[in-house]
């Protein structure tokens, strides 16, 4: 005899605005905790301009046959990338840890496309100003409003504004982001 399954709502966590991401079917919800699931920002908030966003959320637990969800961490596509690496450029690649004003710890991983050959001494310069840049914005601001600034773009932008100090970027890109527990 088959045991008949139940269909449950998938609820983005309220940073994203409580939105249903998606419906799955269990028949044990024990089952289905610590399941992670990956929504396009595009789907999610109808951002067209960011399409190459997927955001990473797990299931937490259940409440009145609705499933909650929190964020874990975003990626980009990598045709992105590879469409942002061009010729007679180079990739920077860094990694950040960064901690925000409320405690929340979470890592960053960026890329940088510099213009024509550097050398060693610049890339290093480019990682360690990027840094920094990343470093007082997350301290400055709550998690939140950090992780809607990260994907949104508004970080990029900022660290291309700053980073004409140090040496001009021709693009930048969070690649990804984790939440660190």
């Amino acid at each position: 005899m088959a045991v008949k399954k139940q269909w449950y709502e998938i609820k983005a966590p309220e940073l994203f605005g409580g939105k249903t991401i998606g419906e799955t079917p269990s028949m044990d919800l024990r089952k289905i905790g610590g399941r992670v699931i990956e929504v396009n920002l595009m789907e999610l908030e109808r951002n067209y301009r960011r399409f190459f966003i997927k955001l990473k959320f797990r299931i937490i637990g259940e409440n009145q046959g609705v499933l909650e969800t929190e964020f874990i961490g975003h990626s980009t596509m990598n045709e992105r990338v590879y469409k942002m690496v061009q010729r007679r450029s180079r990739r920077v690649d860094a990694i950040e840890n960064v901690e925000t004003k409320d405690g929340q710890k979470s890592r960053l991983k960026v890329i940088l496309i510099i213009d024509g050959r550097v050398n060693t001494t610049i890339k290093k310069a480019v990682r360690k100003k990027t840094g920094e840049i990343i470093a007082e914005i997350a301290g400055k601001s709550k998690f939140r409003d950090f992780i809607n600034d990260v994907i949104s773009g508004k970080v990029n932008e900022t660290i291309i504004k700053d980073m004409k100090k140090v040496y001009p970027c021709s693009d930048v890109e969070i690649r990804a982001s984790k939440i660190m527990k």
